[in-house]
């Protein structure tokens, strides 16, 4: 992922939580988040301020919210893919001899068929 680009973002209104991911030295991902009200100032440019009212509290504890489990799966998709790339790969090979070695119940007919 490219360093400047966020995970994601998510929205409430003016309110908004960027998910970054980063690697550090030691090739690990680890994830923050930056809490945010977007305005525009007097010249009409939008700014992000990182203080929020008490009624924006719960709207922002939401996102954080939000945020956490959007974290909580790319790390489960993480953890899949490194699973992956270390799982040997299997070759399919043709079974010479399917019978041998099979269960009474996998070797029995289907019912009706019988002689």
């Amino acid at each position: 992922m490219d360093q400047n680009t966020p995970l994601d973002t998510l929205r409430d209104g003016r309110l908004k939580a960027t998910i970054w991911e980063n690697v550090n030295e030691k090739n690990e991902t680890y994830h923050s988040v930056t809490l945010a009200k977007t305005y525009e100032d007097r010249n009409g440019n939008l700014q992000d301020s990182h203080s929020f009212s008490g009624g924006e509290l719960l709207r922002i504890a939401k996102l954080a919210d939000k945020g956490h489990d959007v974290i909580l799966e790319r790390q489960r998709e993480l953890k899949m893919d490194r699973e992956a790339q270390q799982q040997p790969v299997q070759e399919n090979r043709p079974r010479r001899f399917q019978g041998r070695g099979q269960s009474q119940s996998q070797t029995r007919s289907q019912p009706g068929l019988e002689r």
